[in-house]
């Protein structure tokens, strides 16, 4: 027979032990909610040895200085991107994959693949966009051209003469929406990247281009290319001498590279906020600003709201040249 007393013994044990698993369960929440508490993966859609590449590197040293926990660089280079962004989705929503991208893969892509295995809008969440840089004309060394109004009247005389050299969907929309400004038709021609396009240029292959700058500055200095017009709003400080897209009088014209942070969608709002928080930090810090500015780069920390404003335009933007042109891709 069980006495009351033994009753009463057996229920305060069972309490007691409810209260203490109760006492433990804002602790080990608190815990949870640590973050992070292991390596961070910043997946990116170049090569190693990319411009972006080594950005995404710079970034990577100081946030794991930040964060205390290694930010590891796992390099998903091709196919515009679209390699980087399957391997991500596939990937936990918890914080730990962090996609380091540019416009390719975050805005062209939406226009240019007729059937994307991703949605840029939909599959991430913003972070923030990170620094812009731009874009110039060039031709090669021995060309004719000395001035950008040289190659424009050319280009206005003789309908389809010039060849362009572009290095990516993007370059090829940059390049038709400044023929379409000036009123000229030339030929494109597609490489494989911007690199590819800047080697073009130097071997004379195609008449110009209109691409990233950056790969271009060796060819520069080598005295195997001359830039004709910088599309950024203040003059290059390693091309002091040549003019920009409003000097040139082309101030609605906009042919910038932008990279940024994105994180799956779904991610929790909580562990997003830190994963600004580390970003932003390291966009301030003396690391970051030093070799940004370096490369002639701008600094555009927008925070996610604006980032999908900036993501939104641009989508818009190449849509609407598509449909006006009829240009077709993939």
């Amino acid at each position: 027979m069980t006495t009351p007393h033994r009753n009463l013994s057996r229920r305060s044990a069972m309490l007691y032990g409810a209260a203490g698993t109760l006492a433990m369960l804002p602790r080990l929440s608190a815990a949870q909610e640590v973050f992070p508490s292991k390596p961070i993966k910043l997946v990116v859609p170049f090569g190693a040895g990319s411009s972006s590449d080594i950005l995404a590197r710079s970034y990577a040293k100081v946030v794991a200085e930040l964060a205390g926990q290694p930010v590891v660089v796992d390099n998903r280079g091709g196919g515009d991107g679209i390699i980087a962004a399957r391997a991500l989705l596939g990937m936990p929503a918890d914080g730990y994959s962090v996609m380091f991208a540019s416009n390719t893969l975050l805005s062209t892509n939406a226009v240019v693949h007729k059937n994307l295995p991703y949605d840029p809008i939909k599959d991430f969440d913003p972070v923030s966009v990170l620094q812009v840089s731009y874009a110039a004309v060039a031709v090669p060394t021995e060309s004719k051209f000395r001035t950008f109004d040289e190659l424009v009247k050319f280009a206005a005389k003789e309908p389809g003469a010039l060849s362009h050299g572009s290095g990516s969907p993007t370059y090829t929309l940059w390049n038709v929406w400044l023929t379409r400004l000036l009123g000229v038709n030339v030929t494109n021609i597609p490489y494989k990247d911007s690199g590819g396009a800047a080697q073009a240029i130097a071997a004379g292959q195609v008449d110009y281009a209109v691409t990233a700058v950056t790969p271009l500055l060796p060819l520069v200095e080598s005295g195997r290319v001359r830039i004709l017009l910088y599309t950024g709003n203040q003059r290059h400080p390693r091309l002091p001498n040549v003019p920009t897209v409003k000097e040139a009088g082309l101030k609605d014209y906009e042919a910038l590279i932008w990279n940024a942070v994105a994180v799956r969608a779904g991610t929790p709002v909580p562990v997003r906020n830190r994963i600004v928080e580390f970003f932003e930090k390291a966009a301030r810090s003396e690391e970051i600003q030093s070799r940004i500015k370096s490369q002639g780069y701008v600094v555009e920390f927008s925070g996610p709201e604006k980032m999908r404003k900036f993501q939104i335009d641009e989508i818009t933007r190449w849509r609407k040249l598509i449909a006006d042109t009829g240009l077709k891709f993939y």
